[in-house]
């Protein structure tokens, strides 16, 4: 029996798991919003997937990858901690708490080698104990990263992977895959894969409009930014590990 032409030009009501190329697919799990319109309308369910693997690629560190992921991070529930695995710089606790962020709820965990990184990160995920999880994993491989995305997808967390462009260019399973370059006042964020059509033009990320700054210095701090003297972990700041 031959599908009826509705369910030809709907595939989705044959199976969620099935779309047009010319349209965004049907968010499988629940979406975060990015907290930026445009950024929204270009992704399936309008938002950061929960439960998957998602890519984020860039040139070097602290070009605003995680003022872009700010929005998103401030709308998790404050039961469980937001966890950074193998950051390449110490995270900036003061302007963590000046976002509005409970520094308690962030763990920062180092690792010795690229093994520990991603055996951190598969235990997080499948005990499910946190709300977010950024990790920095230089070389991973495909198949590890197909492990993690699995994991991610038996949990209640945003999974994000933060790499190099060359190693966005090799296979990877998050469904949804972005590449970010600064721009003048924030981003310009490429959608590299999604699922749906591709994504033609670049989507300007406003991160730093043009305001008049407090005189107390706290709105300068970035979190993204390499600190000259960063704390070690489970000492100054211990209280983060629990």
């Amino acid at each position: 029996m031959k599908p009826s032409p509705s369910l030809l030009r709907h595939p989705e009501h044959i199976h969620p798991s099935l779309w047009k190329g010319t349209q965004l697919a049907q968010a499988q799990r629940p979406a975060l919003s990015t907290g930026f319109t445009r950024l929204d309308a270009e992704l399936p369910g309008r938002g950061w997937p929960i439960g998957a693997l998602v890519e984020i690629s860039l040139e070097r560190p602290g070009i605003g990858e995680i003022s872009l992921l700010r929005p998103a991070l401030a709308q998790l529930g404050r039961e469980r901690s937001i966890m950074f695995i193998q950051p390449p710089c110490a995270p900036h606790f003061r302007c963590w708490a000046n976002w509005g962020l409970q520094d308690q709820r962030l763990l920062w965990v180092q690792t010795d080698n690229l093994h520990d990184t991603l055996w951190a990160c598969d235990k997080a995920l499948r005990h499910n104990a946190c709300s977010a999880l950024l990790c920095w994993a230089p070389g991973a491989q495909a198949q590890s990263l197909r492990r993690l995305h699995l994991a991610a997808q038996q949990s209640n967390t945003l999974l994000v992977m933060l790499r190099s462009p060359a190693e966005a260019r090799q296979p990877c399973a998050a469904p949804l895959r972005l590449g970010l370059r600064p721009a003048a006042q924030g981003l310009l964020v490429s959608i590299l894969k999604r699922r749906g059509p591709a994504c033609e033009h670049a989507i300007p990320i406003i991160l730093h409009p043009e305001r008049a700054y407090s005189s107390s210095g706290a709105h300068h701090v970035s979190l993204d930014q390499p600190s000259s003297a960063p704390p070690q972990p489970g000492r100054r700041f211990s209280s983060l590990a629990h």
